[in-house]
């Protein structure tokens, strides 16, 4: 059946598009009909044009999506493709740099080609932007890293958000020789507060 087919496929609470779909037995017609139909059952649920999920039903009724799992699958990663990170005031919160949650998302993607652009995804405002270089898995850490500190004030930073930030560079195994290859892409401010934090000197040959 095709619902069984979205539910291996995509599993519950995990966004999917309509173009990820490849039910053979189907056109891409009898697809969107077939969409349409289980939306009409609430089987799925369609969140915005082209994109849906698969609640889950628990004891005490459906479960409830995030729609921050739309937002990496649209802008910073989907499977083990990254194309995209956070950043400004939204990344130093989630780090822990922050405690005050942003009222806007900002985000660096490949999927933005506009030195701006705001968009609106459910309650979320999103501020996305193209990114300084081409963003893959292999570089997607460190260029959000040096982002962070080109938007850091040095003078707020104590040692706790030190350690948060020296937390960070060991877990994602930043190395100096790769700041030395991405910081030509970020202003000069970057390296300054690399310097002035001393940051720097936390970072692994």
């Amino acid at each position: 059946m095709f619902y069984d087919y979205l539910v291996k496929t995509f599993g519950y609470d995990s966004p999917f598009a309509f173009s990820e779909i490849d039910y053979p037995y189907y056109s891409r017609y009898q697809i969107s009909r077939g969409l349409r139909k289980l939306c009409e059952d609430k089987k799925i649920v369609r969140f915005e044009k082209g994109l849906y999920y698969i609640p889950n039903k628990r004891n005490f009724g459906i479960s409830i999506f995030q729609p921050m799992k739309v937002v990496e699958k649209k802008f910073i990663k989907d499977g083990e493709k990254v194309f995209g990170y956070y950043s400004g005031s939204y990344l130093q919160y989630e780090l822990g740099i922050s405690k005050l949650k942003p009222a806007v998302i900002e985000i660096y993607t490949n999927e933005e080609s506009r030195d701006l652009h705001k968009v609106k995804l459910g309650n979320y405002q999103i501020s996305l932007r193209k990114p300084r270089t081409q963003i893959d898995k292999f570089n997607a850490s460190v260029l959000c890293f040096l982002e962070l500190m080109n938007g850091i004030d040095t003078e707020t930073l104590d040692e706790y958000k030190r350690k948060l930030i020296a937390d960070y560079i060991t877990e994602n195994r930043i190395t100096q020789r790769q700041i030395t290859k991405y910081i030509p892409f970020f202003p000069d401010k970057t390296c300054r507060n690399l310097i002035e934090s001393e940051v720097i000197y936390r970072v692994p040959q």
